[in-house]
């Protein structure tokens, strides 16, 4: 599955390069950059990155507030920037204005200087606005014209696909912040559709530009320091658990360590979170069908390490390195008696499924005999059940019932659930089991039925 995975994002980048070329224009290879937007990581993740095909990072720099004839830059605190020697560097400044302000690109270049002179290698500017206004682009070419420079400009897709004259910008490379979860950082959210179309109108112009995927979570309350899990969250001891139109919503019902900051019995917690699939998924959307202006992507927010929200470091970089974008578990069975089965869901991965209350699964198939006792253990739910011609499942009574479900809210990563306790009137002439789960982008998963050996090994 894993390789399966990492053939459909190489076929895609690879369609994509090969739409892109014309009889005058070789094949582009498109780039992949991260905004380092928590600092800069440790030297064993920036060589974990490089490996993993990453081609740039993006490195925060400071904020400019554009006025009516006036620039002020405020430069942020920046980390030690020497471990990034060698990599291709982008300097980020976030912009604030609005109307028909457009600065002056001038003091501005005198004021970023500094802040440039600071950067590993020949640094490029990336702007970005959370709103795009009508004097953005005016300034980011006077920038662009100063600095002798192509300057980037990021923004919302709906807006810069609106406002993009036909022939684009002199000097100004458009990124358009579309898919993944924009409200993260202030960007308004939008549809998948409407983003999908935006994207479509910014193609035709011909215009060469980039797409900036927000990985980065929302949590209210944000978590703190120490980061947090949703698994945390999972077990309906902890919290009632309510999807919601945009993000999840837990209502404690015992108080919580959250990241190092306690949470209230009675308050709730509401997370937006982009996990492994539903990156896989924007992405796929993204590269397909093929846009022939797209220059690459970038990764907005490297993940936090494990504890985290959505897709974590550890499952980024499993993905990026060609593993499943979800989790692929095992059934772990084991005979504790004559007609008693205790049964396991492990996941070794990093991936992370889906919540969802009867959504993530643990199947066992038996035949000739019945079920005299079931234990959940780790399990959040069980139903009896059968399984009609067409292999769909049927809930039933427990008596006649030749298959058992066991539901868990969230399969974590790297983690094993465990406990279940079977026991039959009989030992049963023949048991199977497979596994079923909800992920990130909608869909659903389901593994391979598999045949349990009827005697202890």
């Amino acid at each position: 599955m894993a390789g399966m995975v990492k053939g459909r994002l190489a076929l895609a980048v690879t369609l994509l390069a090969a739409a892109a070329a014309t009889a005058a224009e070789p094949a582009r290879e498109l780039t992949h950059r991260v905004w380092l937007l928590s600092g800069v990581p440790d030297a064993g993740t920036l060589t974990a990155l490089r490996a993993a095909g990453v081609d740039g990072l993006v490195v925060p720099v400071g904020r400019v507030e554009v006025g009516d004839g006036s620039s002020r830059f405020t430069l942020a605190p920046l980390p030690d920037l020497r471990a990034l020697a060698g990599w291709p560097v982008t300097a980020l400044v976030w912009v604030d204005g609005a109307d028909k302000a457009s600065g002056d690109p001038q003091a501005f270049a005198a004021q970023f200087a500094p802040a440039q002179r600071g950067l590993p290698g020949s640094p490029r500017l990336l702007f970005a606005s959370r709103r795009f206004f009508p004097g953005l682009a005016g300034f980011a070419t006077g920038v662009a014209s100063r600095l002798k420079q192509t300057v980037e400009l990021a923004a919302p897709v709906q807006e810069l696909a609106a406002h993009l004259p036909p022939r684009g910008w002199t000097h100004i490379r458009p990124v358009a912040v579309a898919l993944g979860n924009p409200s993260a950082l202030g960007f308004p959210a939008a549809t998948l559709q409407d983003d999908l179309a935006a994207l479509d109108r910014l193609d035709a112009t011909g215009t060469p530009y980039r797409v900036a995927v927000v990985v980065a979570p929302l949590a209210d309350p944000a978590p703190g320091p120490a980061g947090a899990s949703l698994a945390l969250l999972a077990s309906g001891e902890t919290a009632v658990y309510a999807p919601g139109e945009r993000g999840d919503t837990f209502r404690l019902r015992q108080p919580v360590d959250w990241g190092g900051v306690e949470v209230a019995a009675g308050r709730s917690i509401t997370v937006e979170a982009v996990d492994t699939a539903r990156y896989h998924r924007d992405l796929g959307l993204l590269l397909r069908p093929a846009r022939p202006a797209l220059e690459g992507w970038d990764t907005v927010g490297l993940p936090a390490p494990e504890p985290a929200l959505g897709m974590s470091r550890e499952a980024f970089l499993e993905y990026l390195q060609g593993g499943s974008p979800y989790p692929v578990p095992r059934v772990d069975v084991e005979w504790v008696g004559s007609a008693t089965m205790r049964v396991a869901l492990a996941n070794p991965t990093a991936q992370a499924s889906a919540l969802s209350t009867t959504g993530n699964w643990v199947e066992l198939r038996f035949a000739g005999t019945e079920v005299r006792d079931a234990q959940l253990g780790e399990f959040s739910g069980m139903e009896y059940g059968s399984i009609d011609a067409g292999g769909t499942w049927r809930r039933t009574a427990a008596r006649g019932a030749s298959a058992l479900r066991f539901y868990l809210t969230f399969i974590p990563p790297q983690a094993r659930v465990a406990g279940a306790l079977v026991t039959f009137i009989s030992r049963p002439r023949g048991v199977e089991t497979r596994w079923g789960m909800r992920v990130g982008d909608g869909g659903a998963v389901t593994g391979p039925l598999e045949g349990v050996a009827l005697r202890k090994r």
